[in-house]
């Protein structure tokens, strides 16, 4: 990891949901550990790029106070310039080297690296590790991702294609088109064969081309990039006064998810550390998101349920054509990654219609289990409305396995589209940085097309929908923004009532992910 590389080709910086201190926060609290405040809390980030996911934290929780360091000059002034331009004053962010850093810092309760600690070389590892001890405050929590063994030695295997290739490549402009060059080579040279590793090398090809430059360059082509045995992580976190509190995937930690000849197996493990070391042999792991803190902190492996009942929860799952409520069958509801969660209590389907309705709302316990119970009874389902234990535990699965979200406190979001609709200031000047997409109230990204992009950056509230339409049929008509229909131009004028379908439905998903105001 080199800042010149940074700055040549700067990361996507976009939020990941698993990072932010709501789910950090509630993870601890079911280990034990009385994890802070996120709304007041005092965040660092260390390798923050653009500010992609600290920015959107410091917008959404004014109240905490948040610290960025990054490395590349180039990325910093990018996000110095967004903070400027939003009038933020909770955030900082800062170039900074991780060697040079210390307790002048102060305390923090949450402290993220994405993406770094498989990047840079071991010194600066070991850096880490250290500045986490010494900057946690007394029920911290730390978030450290890295590229783990034995999963790895087959990605590897793509990344080891590509640094060969573009061995002669002077710039990274030069090695990133040199991986695009290889990735046409490998697919045709590999075309027809049914060798299990050219299978795989053609899927992770297919897989790796979705994703930004960025991420190409940065994952597969930077000289350092090394990959970990989750054990060895842990051991080093020991070292350092740092103990493992779990996986952000909470799900990861059952071995019941392997199934029940994997849990048999697997009953051996003397402790939770080479219980995870296994699973991550099973699974054939290559990538951890690890949370970790002081090991002077006491926690509990027998996950404190209790909690759960002091949380609000969250979802948008996509429910089947007919939801069955008069009877437990299992259905499939889908996550906005087209992932299917088989939900088959009526309870629960009625409580994730419930926050799918609501959101982006975080619904307390309590009013979810109300709200559910009279969606049931009212759907034939009324036998079922009383049995929440059943409901307790399926939420508590899907959690587990990212499909709904958790926050420590409730929060209600205004629904309504006005008369001229108006994206809130971040979303606006992100529309206007033309990223590509806009980071949601839930740490998402909504994706953006030509057409949903240019939608946004009207959205000022200067103008009616009616005025709206009639400015995207203009775009069009001036081939601002292009729709392809069957290979051929698309007829604009033909296409009014189409036009104004489409405003209309992506109004609805902004709405819908806390982005108008």
């Amino acid at each position: 990891m080199t800042a010149d590389s940074y700055d040549d080709i700067p990361y996507d910086s976009t939020p990941f949901a698993e990072t932010h201190p709501d789910h950090l926060c509630v993870l601890g609290r079911l280990f034990g550990l009385d994890a802070p405040e996120p709304a007041t809390a005092r965040i660092l980030e260390l390798g923050c790029a653009t500010g992609g996911n600290i920015i959107p934290l410091a917008f959404h929780l004014p109240g905490a106070r948040i610290t960025g360091i990054e490395l590349s000059a180039g990325q910093v002034a990018m996000a110095q310039k967004l903070i400027g331009t939003l009038g933020l004053s909770n955030i900082e962010v800062r170039q900074g080297d991780i060697m040079e850093l210390g307790a002048e810092l102060g305390k923090f309760d949450y402290i993220i690296a994405h993406g770094v600690y498989s990047w840079v070389p071991d010194v600066v590892r070991e850096k880490m590790l250290a500045l986490c001890r010494e900057l946690l405050s007394d029920n911290g929590i730390a978030y450290i991702s890295y590229n783990t063994l034995p999963g790895w030695r087959m990605r590897g295997m793509l990344r080891d294609m590509l640094l060969y290739h573009a061995r002669d490549a002077r710039t990274p402009r030069a090695r990133l088109d040199k991986a695009y060059e290889l990735f046409d080579l490998m697919d045709g040279a590999t075309k027809g064969l049914d060798a299990l590793s050219a299978k795989y090398l053609r899927s992770e090809i297919a897989a790796v081309r979705k994703a930004h430059p960025s991420y190409i360059y940065h994952e597969y082509m930077e000289e350092i990039n090394q990959p970990f045995l989750f054990s060895q992580f842990a051991a080093d976190a020991g070292k350092h006064g740092l103990q493992y509190l779990c996986d952000v995937e909470l799900g990861t930690a059952f071995p019941s998810t392997l199934g029940q000849a994997a849990e048999q197996a697997l009953e051996f493990a003397g402790d939770v550390l080479e219980l995870e070391q296994y699973m991550d042999f099973v699974r054939n792991r290559n990538f951890r998101r690890s949370l970790l803190c002081r090991s002077d902190r006491t926690i509990t492996r027998d996950l404190a349920l209790e909690q759960f009942e002091n949380f609000a929860f969250s979802a948008l799952l996509t429910p089947p054509k007919k939801v069955e409520l008069s009877r437990p069958r299992e259905q499939k509801f889908t996550s906005a990654d087209n992932h299917d969660y088989d939900v088959g209590h009526p309870l629960t389907k009625a409580a994730l219609l419930h926050l799918a309705a609501v959101h982006p709302d975080a619904v307390p316990f309590a009013e979810l289990v109300g709200a559910a119970q009279q969606i049931a009874a009212a759907n034939g389902g009324r036998q079922y409305a009383e049995q929440t234990d059943h409901l307790f535990g399926e939420l508590f699965s899907l959690f587990a396995h990212q499909a709904i979200r958790i926050s420590p406190r409730p929060q209600h979001f205004d629904k309504e589209i006005c008369e001229r609709p108006r994206l809130h200031a971040l979303a606006q000047a992100q529309a206007a940085l033309n990223l590509g997409h806009l980071a949601t109230v839930r740490h998402t990204t909504v994706q953006l097309d030509a057409f949903a992009a240019h939608l946004a950056r009207l959205l000022d509230g200067a103008r009616t929908v009616e005025e709206l339409v009639q400015e995207m049929v203009a775009a069009m008509e001036r081939e601002e923004v292009v729709v392809e229909g069957d290979g051929k131009k698309a007829d604009v004028k033909k296409m009014a009532a189409t036009v104004e379908a489409n405003v209309r439905r992506l109004l609805g998903v902004f709405v819908r992910q806390g982005l108008l105001t």
